[in-house]
């Protein structure tokens, strides 16, 4: 009962109280009635800003909830309280500023001397016994303050020896007339009392008349433009104006009034004063106004790894020799074209993916070629854990950031906007937002890791071809080169995996990407995507023609039962397919049987499970060496095997055919029955032996101990004789 009782009472708090004036959504009101759930507004008038609608005043029973709801959100403002008794011309202690309090507390502490000597009955309260009393009441009003001033700067926290910085003090008083008229404040008013009119103390006017402001505006609006002229410029056209219309003025019957001719120093003030908008617009331009001064909320929000991914490209400031130090010399010199690698000086162009909640790098991709997409090989790198790449650079870190993104935030640059891009995020499944172009704020992320990347990698290497002429100088960025493009793939690869997603940011509140993606693991599962799927959208398309053999592929079968089936099947030779292969998983195919039906078709061979196009092209590299056959064995050795399949042939045309329609189906299963394929080996169970699972229990028995069927009443059965002669050595031959 008094747990519910507490929670009424909770129920019922409301930051109002009655008589209370308070802004709720910038419309005022006053509380009429306070009610346990509820309270009693009248509202006073209100004009909408935005329609103009003048809403007289009513009044509305607003609920608790509703209160403190908008109290949380910010949009309840108290303006005053009857409990908070104070004239309408007093500021509250609130509104004061940090000097305001300061010479607040330093009249208090002399007038808390003051009270100290009156309770000791060594002063009186009388403007004479101040003045008579005044160095004892100096010098403890200054005591007191020294004091405040150490508590102030934490002087009783620090170790003895240590400077304690009292920050700005206030002179001491000379007056004790001044202390009394502060001591009679204090008994009539307290604390707040004694604060004076220093915030209102300076000459806030003008010192220009209105005249004199509207025609320097003038003249600087109409000087404030795209050329952007100096400040000393535009202070000579205000001066020559001014001139000009004081000597207009003089000639006038009677002579006008002259104005004041503005200084440099306030012509300047004029402009700092301006809005910062109206200022970038005059002087750069609308478009590059709203690209720098857009203003930021909250940005982007996500909840989990991969759901907004951003993809962009960024042709690198830094000069790569594209050529290999023996790391790639079993290119072919088509494929060495084809990635650029001619020899030449040249940026690089580089495609980034980066996960938008752990600001991890999910996908990139290099190209030396000016006019290659990289789109394509960067999408599908985001779904590859990209480990093994890692590893082959000597990195000490996994790069083990992978899955299936749910949102791709694309710009409208040429490699993203063909209908190919838009077949292949549509054939992925997930949502494709491209972001108008010349507005980078919308894909924050990824332009902001260009930057970082620039200023923490690239910087540290020579030949670097700088944003303009005036920084690059003299600077011959081809000539100072020093990197090649192997070695140029090292250290990025490295630097992603061993700095960048080190390095903790501000972003993620101080976490690290790599730890963010760790702890994105534990509150949501990552999506995956089957390598059935990735082979048909990332896969190579080819025509082909089914055999015995099944399918081949880069001189690799591909057989399944279904397959071979539909090869035996009616018109199954002269029978093509579509085939899609896939270069990082030659393990299997997928083979288009049906107009809307995908068979996934496995390697004959299971060393092919698993493998990627590298590990082929290892294995035919190393074949190729080790290869040495003489040109005249083969040839030899393919003409008796052509004589004898010829003699074969001829022997086979004599005997009649067993295969008739009755006997089919029985060949046909008969042909599959012992087929050996990959498909098969995995459907095998495991190989057990003989004698596998036989239990011997009479090694389980100790000496002196009689089996259950010898126990009494259980009679042995009878055991075979071995056969310890050879006598009947004539059955062994039956």
């Amino acid at each position: 009962m008094i747990g519910a009782n507490r929670k009424l009472a909770l129920s019922v708090q409301s930051p109002l109280e009655e008589g209370a004036a308070f802004e709720l959504n910038k419309r005022r009101g006053t509380v009429v009635q306070l009610r346990p759930t509820s309270c009693l507004v009248l509202w006073d008038e209100f004009v909408d800003a935005e329609t103009g609608e003048i809403f007289p005043p009513v009044s509305e029973v607003i609920p608790h909830e509703e209160i403190s709801r908008n109290d949380m959100n910010g949009r309840l403002r108290i303006l005053s309280r009857p409990s908070v008794l104070a004239a309408a011309e007093v500021r509250g202690r609130v509104d004061r500023n940090k000097k305001e309090i300061a010479r607040m507390n330093w009249r208090l502490c002399f007038v808390k001397a003051a009270q100290t000597m009156i309770d000791e009955g060594r002063l009186q309260e009388s403007r004479a016994s101040f003045v008579e009393q005044d160095v004892h009441l100096l010098s403890l009003g200054s005591v007191y303050y020294n004091r405040y001033l150490l508590d102030q700067a934490g002087a009783s926290r620090k170790r003895g020896g240590a400077q304690v910085n009292l920050g700005p003090q206030s002179k001491p008083s000379t007056s004790p007339a001044q202390i009394f008229k502060w001591f009679l404040k204090h008994q009539r008013g307290g604390e707040n009392a004694l604060f004076d009119s220093y915030g209102a103390s300076g000459n806030r006017r003008g010192r220009y008349s209105e005249a004199e402001q509207e025609l320097m505006r003038s003249v600087i609006d109409s000087r404030l433009d795209g050329e952007r002229c100096s400040i000393a410029s535009l202070h000579s056209s205000v001066d020559a104006v001014f001139r000009a219309y004081n000597e207009q003025a003089a000639r006038q019957q009677p002579p006008g009034p002259v104005f004041n001719i503005p200084g440099y120093d306030y012509v300047r003030s004029v402009i700092d004063d301006m809005a910062p908008l109206d200022h970038m617009i005059r002087t750069r331009g609308l478009k590059h106004a709203h690209q720098s001064l857009h203003p930021l909320g909250v940005g982007v929000k996500t909840s989990r790894a991969l759901e907004r991914v951003e993809v962009d490209e960024y042709t690198t400031d830094l000069m790569v020799i594209l050529r290999d130090l023996g790391i790639w010399d079993w290119l072919q010199p088509e494929e060495r074209l084809m990635i650029g690698l001619d020899g030449a000086t040249r940026r690089v162009a580089l495609s980034i993916a980066i996960d938008v909640h752990t600001r991890c790098i999910v996908g990139m991709q290099i190209s030396a070629s000016e006019t290659t997409s990289l789109f394509r090989e960067t999408l599908e790198m985001i779904f590859m854990d990209k480990t093994p790449n890692s590893d082959a650079v000597g990195a000490h870190e996994p790069w083990k950031m992978h899955g299936r993104p749910e949102r791709i935030v694309l710009d409208r640059g040429p490699n993203y906007v063909p209908d190919t891009v838009y077949d292949l995020i549509a054939s992925l499944g997930f949502t494709n937002m491209g972001a108008p172009a010349k507005k980078p704020w919308l894909r924050p992320y990824v332009e902001r890791f260009f930057r970082t990347l620039h200023n923490g990698l690239l910087q540290r290497f020579t030949g670097r071809t700088f944003s303009n002429v005036v920084q690059r100088g003299e600077n011959d960025a081809a000539e100072r080169a020093s990197m090649s493009i192997d070695e140029f793939l090292h250290w990025l690869v490295r630097w992603i995996v061993e700095i960048y997603h080190l390095t903790p940011q501000e972003g993620l509140n101080g976490l690290t990407p790599a730890e963010a993606w760790d702890h994105s693991q534990t509150v949501s599962r990552l999506q995956a995507v089957s390598r059935s799927e990735l082979r048909k959208v990332f896969g190579i398309r080819r025509i082909r023609k089914l055999g015995p053999a099944g399918i081949d592929m880069m001189h690799i079968n591909y057989q399944t039962k279904d397959l071979a089936r539909i090869f035996l099947g009616p018109g199954g030779k002269r029978k093509t397919f579509e085939v899609a292969w896939w270069p990082h998983d030659i393990g299997a195919i997928e083979v288009k049987v049906a107009p809307d039906h995908w068979m996934t078709v496995t390697a004959t061979d299971p060393m092919w499970i698993g493998k990627s196009f590298d590990d082929l092209a290892a294995i035919r590299r190393r074949l190729a060496a080790e290869r040495d056959r003489s040109d005249a064995v083969k040839a030899r050795a393919l003409a008796d095997l052509d004589a004898a399949a010829y003699r074969a042939k001829a022997l086979r045309g004599i005997l009649p055919t067993t295969l008739t329609d009755a006997t089919y189906d029985r060949t046909e299963d008969e042909y599959l029955r012992f087929m050996k394929t990959a498909e098969t080996e995995f459907d095998a169970p495991d190989f057990e032996g003989l004698f596998d699972g036989v239990v011997d229990l009479s090694a389980d028995l100790q000496e002196g101990e009689v089996a259950a069927d010898d126990a009494p009443g259980h009679p042995a059965p009878a055991q075979p004789v071995p056969k310890t002669s050879f006598e009947d050595d004539d059955d062994l031959m039956e």
